[in-house]
């Protein structure tokens, strides 16, 4: 079968073509950049176009999209004209998944990316020999986002869309559920909670749930968190620089967990893939000791010495709500007690922006300094009357220190560095290619 994927430079959508040209189908699509997901692609001889175009065809069974890619593209447009199948990634990897194979699933709004890989991380360890689909870059997968194995599915569940309440795994955890994406599920809250309920009605054996979440600590088999009632419970945490230590209680019995990743969000996520795989027969004290080697997932909190002598470093995290983004700063904060703390924030996605309404900064607020600039608009339509300015107004009537940056390129160029100090680049867009600039550009050789 030959299948075209339109945006195959995306986490996801790579993850997909990576695997049908490891089975053996025959892979092309195209992108509106060159990646380092297309760059992999290619060494595996698949053939990429840069730019969408009615042109870029050569005659596929099936076209494969991601949700950012709409109905007037112009590879959609010439597929639908010609008879050719065409489907959403969601559909393709439920078609995926649907072959017999045991299927470990994490979904959720925050953490999700980081639970998969720890799970999919102990798996591996366990001697499941899992075959990952990563929404994010992990070094223990071959492929970063991807791996191919013999053993069971390991897959991030995107609950963005409502397609996620088709999926029926075997096992799931959901991390939390804090309404972020209303605008896919026309704001309607009772709608949302309906599709995480209806994929845990799905769900073959457990369900893993966060205590604590307001939408969903009520649909689990089984449930972890700080609440004396969880399943597994945190009882302490202890922190020595980037390495934590945690008591916890699974099922009335007691163990320490150590993580060479830090934040108690972490030590969360943790928990959660503990209670699943305990739930799934696995001895604790085996997938305890697997976490021992678990490193943290690519921009989840990737620290860069800028220069050692003066403390000054640079952070690249991916946070994108507020509550991830509180987490981060009270992460830094842990982890570098000392360093003033300097934010650098895109929002991502204008409905986003408008749905939180101030809680952006709130969540800065905890910063020493912060610079906002425009919005990533992840291919929303531009919103005029919506910009990230407000979120500087609003940290400035907190009293804060805060700017907005209309080109962020200039101002890396303008920045002096501060000794003692920690630059945290923060977002889910292009910021990356931001952070990267500062460090060529202040990093001591």
């Amino acid at each position: 079968m030959r299948i075209h994927f339109v945006g195959i430079g995306g986490i996801g959508m790579s993850s997909l073509a990576l695997h049908s040209r490891l089975i053996g189908e025959e892979v092309y699509g195209s992108d509106i950049y060159e990646s380092e997901q297309t760059e992999i692609l290619r060494k595996l001889g698949v053939k990429i176009f840069i730019g969408h175009n009615y042109n870029n065809w050569l005659d596929p069974d099936i076209v494969v999209h991601t949700p950012a890619v709409h109905s007037d593209n112009p590879e959609i447009i010439r597929a639908r004209s010609n008879g050719i199948r065409v489907v959403s990634r969601f559909e393709f990897l439920y078609d995926i998944l649907n072959n017999g194979k045991t299927q470990f699933a994490v979904t959720g709004s925050d953490g999700k990316t980081t639970t998969t890989a720890m799970l999919a991380h102990c798996l591996k360890v366990l001697g499941e020999d899992p075959t990952v689909f990563l929404g994010g870059i992990h070094r223990s997968l071959e492929f970063g986002n991807y791996r191919l194995g013999k053993g069971p599915y390991v897959y991030e569940l995107d609950e963005s869309q409502p397609e996620f309440s088709r999926f029926s795994p075997d096992y799931m955890i959901i991390t939390n559920a804090r309404g972020d994406h209303l605008e896919n599920y026309s704001g309607d809250r009772q709608l949302y909670r309906d599709c995480f309920r209806s994929v845990v009605m799905s769900t073959r054996k457990s369900v893993v749930t966060f205590s604590e979440d307001e939408n969903t600590s009520d649909l689990g088999t089984w449930t972890f968190g700080k609440s004396i009632n969880s399943t597994c419970r945190l009882i302490d945490r202890n922190r020595d620089g980037l390495f934590q230590f945690a008591k916890i209680e699974i099922n009335g019995k007691e163990y320490n967990l150590t993580l060479k990743v830090p934040g108690e969000h972490n030590i969360l996520n943790a928990m959660a893939v503990i209670t699943l795989l305990w739930s799934a027969g696995h001895e604790v004290e085996k997938v305890l000791k697997a976490l021992e080697d678990f490193t943290g997932t690519y921009r989840r909190f990737t620290v860069t010495v800028i220069d050692e002598k003066r403390k000054v470093y640079m952070i690249d995290d991916y946070a994108h709500t507020p509550d991830e983004i509180k987490s981060l700063l009270s992460t830094t904060r842990e982890v570098f007690p000392s360093q003033k703390r300097v934010v650098i924030f895109q929002p991502h996605r204008y409905s986003r922006l408008m749905r939180e309404d101030g809680n952006f900064a709130k969540a800065l607020k905890d910063a020493d300094e912060i610079y906002i600039t425009e919005v990533y608009s992840a291919f929303e339509q531009t919103i005029p009357q919506i910009s990230s300015k407000v979120i500087a107004d609003g940290l400035v009537n907190y009293g804060k220190k805060a700017q907005y940056v209309a080109d962020a390129d200039l101002l890396i160029e303008s920045f002096q560095l501060q000794e003692n100090t920690i630059y945290l680049f923060v977002g889910a867009g292009d910021i990356i290619r931001i952070s990267q600039k500062f460090a060529k550009t202040h990093a001591k050789k």
